[in-house]
C-alpha cells in the first residue's frame, strides 16, 4: 500500500501542540512544523527559576535553598494523582516530585484570630457538601435549567430554604454558617477565574476530574514540557512566528505569520481560548458561525500571582494555605485608612476589589523551608493588580496582610517582603488570560464545537502549490482566488483545534490540553 506524506502545521507550541507534535512525530509520513510566537515552547506551563538575586544583603534569612525554589507561572498543579490521569505519567518520566496541599488556616475579620481548626474544618465541610448538591442538581435537572442561571443564584435560594432557629429541625443552618457559605463558595470562583454570578449552574458538574490527590509539583512543571518535548527532533519548530491570519480551501492552507507565510494540507490551531477571543487571528474565510459563537461565548478569566520574598517568616509554618474571607468592614467601606494612606487610588482599588474577594495565599515553608507566600487573585482583582508595577503589587499584598498580621507594621525592617514576582497573563498578547469556564449563556456544546475540524467549499480552485513544496515558506500564488465558505467537516476538513478550551469534561487543565494535542493528532493521522 502506497503511503502518501501529509504535510501538517500546528499553530502554537503549549501543551496541546505538543502533545499533537509528539503523537505525530510517531508516524514517518507526516511532516511538521510547529510555529510558536513566544521565544520559548510550553505556553501557559512556564518555571521560573534561581529568582532570588545572589545579591540580596547577607543579613537576609533566606534559607540557601531558597535560591534553587522553582516557581510554575503558570500550571503548577495535578488534578487527580492517579494512573487514569495522563498527566501522570509525563510526570513519573519527568521525575516531577509534588506534594498533597490540604493543610490551611483561615481568617473571618481583620484584627482578629484565625478560626480555630475544629470551626474551620467545619465550614469547609459544609460548603464542600453544598458544591456537590449543586453539581447533582445540575446533573440531574440540566433540562430544565435556564443557561442564564447562575451558580450565586441558586445558592442564594439554597441558603434562603436553611432555617437557624431550631437545631434540631429540618434545614438547619446556623447563622454563622449561612453567612460565611458564600464567602467560601468563592473558592469556586477562585479555582474556575469566574465570578460565582456567572457561574453556569447547568454545567456546575461539566469538568470530570480523576480520582486522587490534588498535588503540587515542587520542582517545576516544566519538566513535563521537556518529556512531551523530546521527541521532536523530526518536527520543524519555529519560534517568535507570530500568526496572524489562516487561509484555507479545499487544496491547502496558508499560514501567514510576521516572518513569512507557510502552506500545507491541514493546519492545528492549538492558541489559547483568549487569543481567539481576542480575534488575533483571521481566518479566511471565517470560522463556521457554531464555533464564532463558541469563541464568544466560552469564558477565559486570569488566575494572577505574587510571588513574596521575605527575610523571615511571620505566619504558621505549619499551613499550605491561608485564606482570608471578604469581610463586612471592607464591602461597606473600604481597607483601614491607617494602612493605606500611603497607596496610590489604583492600589486602593485594586486592594479594595481584593479585599472583597476571597483573599488566599500559599505558604512555601512546608515545601521548601522558605519564608515566602504565592498571593493569588481572579477575575477583576487580577486585571487590577496586573496594571500595578511590581513594588505597587507587592506593597498592595503588604497592606492586605497588614490587616491581619501585626508584625508587618510593629517591626517592618523585618518581616516586610524584600523582593517579589508577579504574573501578567491577562495582559499577555500570546494568552489574554489563563484558562476556559462556561459561564452562563454559554454551553457545553461550545467546547464541543471544536471538535469537529472545519472545510471549506469553493466555486473556483486557488492556485496550486506544488506537493513537493507541500510546507514552505514565502508566498503563495493568489491570481486566481475563489469564493470560499466554511463548514464543520469531520472528513475532509483542514483546520483543526486543541486546546484545554476544546476538552470537554477537561477543559481548564494541562491534562485536558495534553488529551486534546493527542486526540487531534489521531483525527489527522485517520483522514
Amino acid at each position: 500500500m502506497t503511503v502518501h506524506s501529509k504535510t501538517v502545521i500546528i499553530v502554537g507550541a503549549g501543551v496541546a501542540g505538543l502533545a499533537a507534535a509528539d503523537a505525530l512525530a510517531k508516524h514517518p509520513s507526516f511532516h511538521v512544523t510547529l510555529l510558536e510566537a513566544r521565544d520559548r515552547i510550553g505556553g501557559r506551563v512556564y518555571t521560573q527559576r534561581n529568582t532570588i538575586d545572589p545579591t540580596l544583603p547577607s543579613n537576609a534569612k533566606i534559607p540557601v535553598s531558597c535560591h534553587s525554589v522553582p516557581i510554575d507561572v503558570g500550571a503548577s498543579w495535578i488534578h487527580g494523582v492517579d494512573n487514569s490521569n495522563p498527566l501522570l505519567q509525563l510526570t513519573k518520566e519527568g521525575h516531577c516530585e509534588y506534594v498533597h496541599t490540604d493543610s490551611s488556616i483561615m481568617f473571618l475579620e481583620p484584627g482578629q484570630p484565625a478560626e480555630s481548626l475544629e470551626d474551620s474544618d467545619h465550614i469547609w465541610a459544609v460548603v464542600w457538601d453544598i458544591l456537590d448538591e449543586a453539581q447533582e442538581y445540575a446533573a440531574e435537572h440540566r433540562d430544565t435549567i435556564s443557561d442564564q442561571t447562575s451558580f450565586q443564584e441558586w445558592l442564594t435560594n439554597y441558603l434562603e430554604e436553611k432555617q437557624s432557629h431550631d437545631p434540631e429541625g429540618e434545614n438547619y443552618m446556623s447563622e454563622k454558617d449561612k453567612k460565611l457559605v458564600p464567602c467560601l463558595a468563592m473558592y469556586w470562583a477562585d479555582e474556575n477565574a469566574i465570578p460565582l454570578d456567572k457561574v453556569s449552574l447547568k454545567y456546575m458538574d461539566a469538568e470530570k476530574i480523576f480520582p486522587g490527590d490534588h498535588s503540587i509539583v515542587t520542582n517545576g512543571f516544566d519538566r513535563v514540557v521537556k518529556v512531551i518535548s523530546k521527541n521532536l527532533n523530526r518536527t520543524r519548530v519555529l519560534l517568535e512566528h507570530v500568526v496572524h491570519k489562516i487561509e484555507y480551501n479545499e487544496t491547502f492552507v496558508k499560514v501567514s505569520t510576521n516572518n513569512g507565510s507557510f502552506t500545507a494540507d491541514v493546519v492545528l490551531v492549538a492558541v489559547p481560548l483568549g487569543v481567539l477571543k481576542a480575534n488575533d487571528i483571521t481566518f479566511s474565510p471565517p470560522l463556521p458561525e457554531q464555533k464564532q459563537l463558541a469563541i464568544e461565548r466560552l469564558g477565559f478569566g486570569t488566575m494572577f500571582k505574587i510571588v513574596l520574598y521575605f527575610k523571615e517568616c511571620f505566619w504558621p509554618k505549619d499551613k499550605h494555605f491561608i485564606n482570608f474571607l471578604p469581610t463586612e468592614i471592607v464591602v461597606t467601606s473600604k481597607p483601614d485608612p491607617k494602612l493605606t494612606g500611603h497607596l496610590n487610588s489604583k492600589q486602593v482599588e485594586a486592594l479594595t476589589t481584593y479585599m472583597r474577594d476571597l483573599a488566599n495565599y500559599s505558604s512555601l515553608i512546608p515545601l521548601y523551608n522558605a519564608p515566602m507566600l504565592i498571593g493569588y487573585a481572579t477575575n477583576r482583582s487580577a486585571e487590577l493588580m496586573e496594571q500595578l508595577t511590581d513594588e505597587e503589587a507587592m506593597e498592595v499584598y503588604v497592606c492586605q496582610l497588614s490587616h491581619y498580621y501585626d508584625e508587618l507594621i510593629q517591626d517592618p525592617e523585618r518581616y516586610r517582603p524584600i523582593k517579589c514576582f508577579l504574573t501578567r497573563w491577562h495582559s499577555d498578547p500570546f494568552a489574554h488570560g489563563s484558562y476556559t469556564s462556561i459561564p452562563v449563556g454559554a454551553h457545553l456544546s461550545d467546547i464541543e464545537a471544536f471538535e469537529i475540524p472545519v472545510g471549506a467549499r469553493s466555486y473556483a480552485s486557488l492556485s496550486s502549490v506544488d506537493e513537493t513544496e507541500a510546507v514552505t515558506s514565502g508566498n503563495v500564488n493568489d491570481d486566481h482566488k475563489a469564493t470560499v465558505s466554511s463548514l464543520d467537516d469531520p472528513s475532509t476538513g483542514c483546520v483543526f483545534f486543541a486546546g484545554e478550551h476544546t476538552s470537554s469534561g477537561s477543559f481548564a487543565s494541562v491534562h485536558g490540553a495534553i488529551m486534546s494535542g493527542r486526540l487531534a493528532a489521531a483525527k489527522i493521522s485517520d483522514q
